[in-house]
């Protein structure tokens, strides 16, 4: 289910810059991959850390 999520979102994503390059907001998509996966690194992080506790 999780590797499914992350397609789907990955899938919005292109289809949204597919749809909003001609129209000059290319960067809207781009900056919320971004976003995404910067949230995606911080919780990887955080179970990362709690791992090494134990």
């Amino acid at each position: 289910m999780k590797r499914s999520k992350h397609i789907i979102i990955f899938t919005i994503f292109v289809l949204l810059l597919y749809f909003l390059y001609d129209d000059g907001l290319g960067a809207i998509p781009f900056l919320l991959a971004a976003l995404y996966l910067g949230w995606i690194v911080i919780k990887e992080l955080q179970s990362l850390r709690k791992s090494k506790r134990m």
